[in-house]
């Protein structure tokens, strides 16, 4: 099979590649794009509905959670951090995407794994 990773383009309009997937199911599998500015409640539903849809890693991009706001600056806390937490409980891999440099992140991906290290 062939794992399609949500294009950065298309945000967080998974459609494209969930119509792919339904499509060819034993073909492909996806990995979700995290959007970090959902809160807490959303995020978890929408990542148990993108799985159900044949979803099975997710992406957390750390420069989205740089135009979020102060509460919600790390992918290590807040919703960041649950959303990470229930990938642990399902067994779901993240995929940090470091553009610029995994040094930038380092402290936030170490605090992420401290947190929850069964993910």
């Amino acid at each position: 099979g062939t794992l399609i990773v949500q294009p950065i383009n298309h945000k967080y309009d998974h459609s494209y590649v969930t119509d792919a997937i339904q499509s060819h199911p034993d073909l492909f599998k996806g990995m979700l794009l995290h959007d970090p500015s959902l809160d807490t409640e959303y995020a978890l539903r929408r990542l148990d509905e993108l799985i159900l849809k044949g979803f099975v890693g997710v992406r957390f991009n750390p420069y989205l959670w740089e135009n979020n706001g102060d509460s919600n600056l790390y992918m290590s806390k807040g919703t960041g951090l649950e959303v990470y937490k229930r990938c642990g409980e399902l067994n779901i891999p993240v995929g940090i995407m470091c553009f610029k440099g995994i040094d930038l992140h380092y402290d936030d991906i170490v605090d992420l794994l401290e947190k929850s290290p069964k993910t």
